[in-house]
């Protein structure tokens, strides 16, 4: 499957065709049966079968999350996490602390195994991704195995690294023109990938709401409509002005991504 049909669909017309147009078949790692489960796997740590590799909570970035809500079958938990204000921040929908503190600090034979860590996203009753369309670039480059080895790895790796790189600079980009100041970017960045919290945020699933009002900016109690606002600002990106928000760094990420491409062409 070409890659352009794995990525969330608002991203086909930002990058090069160079990109979208590869190949990268791979028949070692599948979703449909999992390559990591204890038939499959000889190796140590292999996953069960209904968690796959999906025992993780991915950042949900702002555009994305609009995206998602104009789904027509978008999952519920969405506005749950939206209405109880479980870590809906500006940036995205962000995974609670509580819960980053704990995976951050895992051992190797907890992932794949650990019921309470299932990504919400993920639909049981069909075993597969829920918000498969617009999921991140973690989800979107992990391949547990790679037809091509160590290189095809390389490439899976490098092209997370792009792309974690242009969510970061698409939500950014949405932000500065919703009027969010550099400070109260990195404000709410500063609650993401956690190794640690302070008792109130170990405790519970939630920011108090009065914390909450002050990150959304005076966007608190239209949350639904910023987020579809940042997916219309995102949309109305060409690749010009994609490229100017990635950045010299950015350009060399996807470079990079590129030439490590080159196992797959």
């Amino acid at each position: 499957m070409k890659l352009q049909y794995q990525l969330p669909p608002l991203y086909q017309k930002l990058l090069p065709a160079e990109l979208l147009s590869l190949d990268p078949v791979e028949t070692k790692a599948t979703c449909d049966a999992c390559a990591m489960t204890k038939e499959r796997h000889r190796g140590k740590s292999p996953y069960r079968e209904d968690l796959k590799c999906c025992t993780f909570h991915p950042w949900l970035p702002n555009f994305a999350v609009g995206a998602l809500l104009l789904e027509p079958n978008s999952p519920s938990i969405l506005r749950e996490k939206i209405a109880t204000r479980e870590y809906s921040l500006p940036i995205g929908l962000v995974p609670p602390i509580r819960y980053q503190v704990e995976f951050n600090s895992r051992n190797e034979k907890d992932f794949g195994q650990r019921e309470d860590w299932l990504c919400p996203y993920y639909d049981r009753q069909k075993n597969l991704c829920g918000v498969w369309r617009h999921r991140g670039s973690v989800c979107v480059s992990f391949y547990c195995k790679s037809d091509q080895g160590k290189d095809g790895k390389r490439f899976w790796k490098s092209l997370e690294n792009f792309l974690s790189f242009m969510e970061m600079a698409l939500m950014e980009e949405a932000l500065v023109q919703l009027d969010f100041s550099p400070r109260q970017v990195s404000d709410m960045l500063g609650m993401m990938n956690r190794f640690g919290g302070t008792v109130q945020e170990l405790r519970g699933w939630t920011i108090p709401e009065k914390k909450a009002r002050l990150l959304w900016n005076g966007y608190f109690d239209d949350q639904e409509g910023f987020f579809k606002k940042s997916l219309a600002i995102v949309n109305s990106l060409n690749p010009s002005t994609f490229r100017d928000s990635l950045g010299e760094s950015g350009c060399f990420l996807l470079e990079t991504a590129l030439a490590d491409a080159r196992c797959f062409r």
